[in-house]
């Protein structure tokens, strides 16, 4: 029987670098079963099940691997799909996939079978962009947010509250020819589901920052005038010695960062040179590109001596933490964390203490949509806002299911399950396009 499956068949290497112990190779699509029995396998073996088979390569050479055979829908794509597990090595698994391919697979770009996968309704748009960022994450705390986001939990929230926004719709279109029957209860319950549906979008929209901050390494940027301390603060966080440490003023010429860890989550902390007038032209150079990591921080640690004389703090544009050093002098900034450096050091602990409770200031509502989801999120809420002052206004019903439908189109778009909005191919290919070959 004629395959009439007008899909190509991908393979490609679904694990990471093939220098581990064993590769998986990965092959989707229709021939998917006849590409296996060109590699001399005449029957694919019981559906997810490994079972050892020889393979048979170019050139008259063989394989010894494990096979599993997953039959669409029940696969990762949704289609019929051969993984390969084999010996790693860079020169054998190229030899593993040229067989494939002689027996007619596509080589897979970078999120092809991903996107093969949203287009069969395997997965939705955002749980494919979950997958990409559990790859790409670099903390503990943005691997969470994206196993959640790929396991479908953002999706079915949009789920949710686009089948709400449909009702609406609909209730609204059902008495287009019959306006006349639209009392003023009408009106105000409808109002009211509007207004619960903004109210859920609010709340999303406005933990927005807390997801991203939790997903992404802050900037931590210590901060002050010269001889304060900051670079042996700098090295008491980081807990290892990292800034050269001088009793002049003006040490610090350039600024110094370092990957700095807060938990879960991951940060970047910042030593910078002290910010201070009449310096000569090199440190005058360090100050500027100072002011530059300020301007980029996400927290500033200013940073000041309780033996010094009390400069004024310039306008910094940022959350700022103050600490005040050399703490055994004295203490002359009652607010400020106080710390003592040294070999009998302490209150460092302070300081970490403090950065924990600014990632976890708002973690309670911290939302894990990405930036596109808030983009469309956004649209809706801005849509939903325009029905409800056209219902204050007795504006015509068309109009209102109008940016009802809107609404519904820009929270579909987010799932990618959408027929009003659909997500363009310039969109789907950005996106995929961020993905590993394999996925």
């Amino acid at each position: 029987m004629t395959n009439t499956d007008s899909r190509t068949t991908l393979v490609g290497v679904a694990t990471g670098t093939p220098d581990g112990g064993v590769a998986i190779v990965r092959v989707s699509g229709p021939q998917a079963a006849a590409v296996l029995a060109g590699l001399g396998v005449d029957e694919p073996p019981a559906p997810r099940r490994l079972v050892r088979r020889s393979l048979a390569l170019l050139g008259g050479q063989h394989e010894d691997g494990l096979v599993a055979w997953m039959p669409g829908p029940r696969s990762f794509t949704g289609e019929d799909v051969v993984e390969l597990h084999v010996h790693a090595g860079e020169r054998n698994v190229r030899a593993v996939v040229e067989a494939c391919l002689s027996q007619g697979a596509t080589a897979a770009g970078a999120g092809d079978f991903s996107r093969r996968a949203f287009e069969l309704g395997a997965l939705s748009l955002d749980q494919a962009e979950g997958i990409a960022a559990v790859i790409g994450a670099q903390t503990d705390e943005a691997l969470a947010q994206a196993r959640r986001l790929a396991a479908g939990e953002l999706g079915r929230g949009v789920e949710v509250l686009r089948e709400a926004v449909i009702g609406l719709r609909t209730e609204v279109e059902a008495n287009l020819d019959f306006p006349e029957d639209v009392d003023d209860a009408h009106v105000v319950r409808w109002r009211s589901e509007v207004s619960e549906l903004r109210e859920q979008l609010g709340r999303w929209l406005s933990g927005f920052e807390a997801g991203r901050r939790g997903r992404e390494r802050a900037r931590f940027v210590l901060a002050g005038p010269p001889n304060a301390g900051k670079s042996s603060l700098f090295n008491a966080l980081l807990g290892r010695r990292r800034a050269i440490v001088a009793d002049l003023p003006g040490t610090t010429r350039d600024y110094v960062e370092a990957e700095y860890g807060v938990g879960p989550h991951g940060a970047w902390l910042v030593d910078t040179a002290g910010l201070r007038g009449g310096a000569g032209a090199v440190e005058a150079a360090g100050i500027e590109m100072s002011r530059e990591q300020v301007e980029q921080a996400d927290l500033v640690l200013w940073v000041e001596a309780s033996d010094a004389e009390p400069v004024e703090r310039p306008d910094l544009g940022a959350a700022v933490l103050e600490v005040e050093t050399k703490r055994d002098l004295g203490t002359r900034r009652p607010g400020a964390i106080g710390v003592t450096l040294g070999a009998e050091g302490g209150g460092v602990e302070d300081v970490e203490a403090a950065l924990r409770a600014w990632f976890a200031r708002d973690q309670d509502r911290a939302w894990i949509g990405l930036a596109r989801h808030r983009d469309r999120a956004a649209e809706a809420l801005d849509a939903l806002g325009r029905a409800s002052d056209l219902m204050a206004e007795d504006a015509a019903l068309e109009i209102i299911a109008f940016e009802l439908g809107v609404t519904e189109a820009r929270l579909a778009a987010i799932t990618g399950r959408t027929q009003l909005g659909p997500v363009g191919d310039e969109i789907l290919g950005r996106i995929f396009s961020t993905f590993c070959i394999g996925k």
